[in-house]
């Protein structure tokens, strides 16, 4: 059965284009929301595994933070589908089409659920865990001061959650592309943007900075849980700053494929903190010791081990010049790991030389 012209709607081609761009986005939202599904789950599950009472208190709050971002993700991908069904289906015949109504509609309360969810998303991936959190632990062994470090971060934060409260006290009224005098959508997601990229380019030079002192220490194989490519990507946050990127130049640009990636980044940004969640969960996230661990020759993830004889070591009798090696009783030393739960001991016998 052929399709029939006539079933066509009777819009021009960048109407057709433009609605195109807001059903792939919902689309591709959903299929982001699979990863952050899978994710949590499995960040959500290793955490349950490996808490006990001892360490209660540090993964208790990463339990918390990920149930709340993994809710935050719901109510963006349950609004905006309600959104396209209301759009698409039950107020189709709206002069314009769906793109027009997703449009001129963006404030009313369903979509504001959206966007509220996706503000307060952004303030969690971006101050929790995601880039300045996950600078300052990186940094924290810096020569430098950490409120040098962190200054420049901290005060472009402050300014994203306060341009954040504008644009949804904006978007309240009206659309980011209806707005009035003030628009500021741009300078929201723009200082977000600006956040993400200079921590992604901060992380990076960190993390390449320790690859390369390590490898010239350790070799080539030492540290890459840590310190490869795949491990930068994750813990800088890039594939948010790529994704922000997506959106803001088409926003610029005023390109309808905007609608694409504006209705994506609820979901992309969420998996960036899930995923340096799971790393941290599986013992392969930088942290306070990661540091002492490179340098000390010791890069198993989450295990740090360090030596210390009991008793001094038998010396060398130099004054009979012999080649025997003195010992008046065994000598024992012991390995301690970091965690206190495992300690061996082991006996060496003197034995003369040759």
């Amino acid at each position: 059965m052929s399709l029939d012209p006539a079933w066509r709607p009777q819009e021009d081609n960048a109407t057709i284009f433009n609605e195109r761009t807001w059903l792939a986005g919902i689309i591709l939202s959903a299929v982001a929301y699979g990863i952050v599904f899978t994710l949590f789950m499995m960040s959500f599950v290793q955490l349950i595994r490996t808490t006990n009472k001892s360490n209660l208190a540090s993964k208790l709050p990463l339990l918390l933070y990920i149930s709340v971002i993994f809710f935050l993700g719901t109510l963006i991908i349950g609004a905006g589908s309600k959104m396209t069904q209301l759009s698409f289906i039950d107020y189709r015949m709206i002069p314009g089409g769906p793109a027009v109504f997703e449009e001129v509609e963006f404030s009313i309360p369903i979509d504001e659920i959206a966007n509220v969810a996706y503000v307060l998303a952004n303030w969690f991936a971006d101050g929790m865990v995601l880039q300045v959190y996950r600078c300052m632990i990186i940094y924290r062994s810096c020569r430098y001061p950490s409120w040098l470090v962190m200054g420049i971060p901290a005060i472009a934060y402050l300014g994203s959650v306060t341009t954040g409260v504008l644009w949804l006290t904006q978007i309240s009224a009206t659309s980011p592309w209806v707005a009035g005098s003030i628009n500021f959508t741009a300078p929201y997601f723009w200082l977000s943007l600006a956040l993400n990229m200079t921590m992604t380019i901060a992380i990076c030079a960190r993390l390449l900075f320790f690859r390369t002192r390590v490898r010239k220490v350790l070799g080539h194989n030492h540290g890459s849980d840590y310190t490869s490519i795949a491990a930068m990507v994750v813990e800088s946050a890039a594939i948010y700053s790529a994704f922000s990127l997506c959106f803001l130049i088409p926003f610029a640009l005023n390109h309808p494929i905007q609608n694409t990636f504006i209705q994506m980044l609820g979901e992309v940004q969420i998996i960036a903190p899930l995923l340096i969640t799971y790393r941290v969960a599986y013992g392969k996230a930088w942290t306070d010791r990661t540091t002492k661990q490179l340098l000390s020759g010791d890069t198993r993830p989450g295990h740090s081990v360090s030596m210390k004889f009991k008793k001094p070591m038998s010396t060398i009798d130099a004054s009979n010049r012999s080649n025997t090696l003195h010992a008046s009783k065994p000598e024992e030393f012991a390995t301690e790991e970091s965690d206190g739960t495992h300690e061996e001991s082991c006996q060496w016998e003197a034995k003369s030389m040759a």
